[in-house]
């Protein structure tokens, strides 16, 4: 029998920039401690001057309060900085999350 591991906790970021906009794309099997990473990665676009971000969900399947609470915290972050971000990509479950808690 082959083992698979269903529950990676592996949190990958890509960054590429387009023009003036940073892109953060990201694969992520959602868990708790993987947060801390998105937030970092963040806070450095903002702390390096960039101000225009476009976060990309489409790597997501799943997402709690946890991870809700690490983009609200960039949210806020960027707009602290004057600066803005979007979301593209999110599947239903996440649109759905983002629904109930008034942030779509």
């Amino acid at each position: 029998m082959m083992e698979m591991n269903i529950l990676n906790t592996e949190l990958v970021i890509n960054i590429r920039r387009v023009s003036n906009i940073s892109i953060v794309e990201f694969i992520w099997r959602y868990r708790t401690f993987t947060c801390l990473k998105l937030r970092k990665a963040i806070v450095a676009l903002i702390d390096e001057g960039n101000f225009r971000v476009v976060i990309n969900m489409t790597g997501v399947n799943y997402i709690d309060s946890s991870g809700l609470g690490t983009l609200v915290g960039g949210l806020k972050r960027i707009s602290e900085n004057k600066a803005e971000m979007a979301i593209l990509g999110t599947n239903p479950h996440i649109l759905k999350v983002f629904l109930i808690n008034r942030l779509g």
